[in-house]
């Protein structure tokens, strides 16, 4: 038989953050999905509109940042 694992404790709180991530996740996964529509090669955007998708990409990449630092500092807690 091989070696038994360690099975480790999730507190629920934890389990409830990881649900909030993945729901906030989703809500830019979403907003990406729509930058993609705007960012079509065929179409002509003026500067407002490239500059209005820019701060929207900034914000995404930020918030995602923050997401995955979370999470991962949930994921190696001890």
């Amino acid at each position: 038989m091989g070696k038994s694992q360690e099975s480790k404790t999730i507190a629920y709180q934890d389990i409830l953050k990881a649900k909030s991530y993945l729901l906030e996740l989703k809500e830019w996964h979403e907003a990406l999905h729509f930058m993609t529509h705007f960012l079509e090669g065929k179409v002509r955007r003026n500067p407002q509109e490239m500059n209005a998708c820019a701060e929207m990409f900034e914000v995404v990449y930020q918030n995602f940042d923050v997401l995955l630092f979370d999470i991962g500092e949930i994921l190696n807690t001890e």
